[in-house]
């Protein structure tokens, strides 16, 4: 299941598998965070996937450039403040959406929707800081990789334990409600 042709591939050479991983925990996390703020557990669910997907897309899809033969993350959205703000954009658009089917009137939802999905990229981050290149950080005025443990992208173990863990996050989000 490594790098393989799949839909859910954004650019060639980026995974099937670690793009899922990212699918799954951020769900996790944001459904979670979603439901410990107030929301009933089904709109949580279906908004944290659907922006889940979104945010995780964007982020891998403009932070990820070819060169020589070789996909690598470039700093324009694999740092951590950059990535906040990458992985926000789907939940403004939902809480527009909210919005204006509110007759522009801020509602609960909205607000957590906007809230939760500011974890959307740090748990991007989180997540790849544990892979062979890492993120970026800046260091002396400079972008430079750091990453904690060096994990290749397609190790299934790592992806499970991060899609158990994202699920592990859905359950408590569900027993939340």
């Amino acid at each position: 299941m490594g790098c393989t042709a799949s839909s859910l591939r954004i650019l060639p050479g980026v995974g099937r598998l670690k793009l899922l991983t990212h699918y799954v925990f951020s769900t996790g996390l944001l459904a979670l965070a979603a439901t410990s703020m107030g929301a009933a557990f089904p709109s949580a669910l279906f908004i944290s996937l659907i922006t889940s997907v979104m945010g995780n897309s964007i982020i891998d899809g403009l932070g990820h450039e070819e060169r020589g033969g070789y996909v690598r993350r470039t700093p324009l959205t694999h740092t951590v403040p950059r990535s906040i703000a990458w992985g926000a954009v789907p939940g403004i658009i939902i809480s527009l959406l909210l919005a204006y089917g509110s007759q522009w009137r801020v509602t609960p939802l909205a607000v957590i929707v906007l809230l939760s999905n500011l974890l959307l990229g740090p748990s991007h981050m989180f997540l790849d800081a544990f892979t062979e290149r890492g993120i970026y950080v800046k260091r002396r005025g400079r972008w430079v990789r750091f990453a904690i443990a060096h994990i290749s992208y397609g190790n299934s173990l790592a992806n499970g334990a991060a899609m158990i863990v994202g699920s592990l996050m859905l359950f408590a989000a569900f027993s939340v409600h």
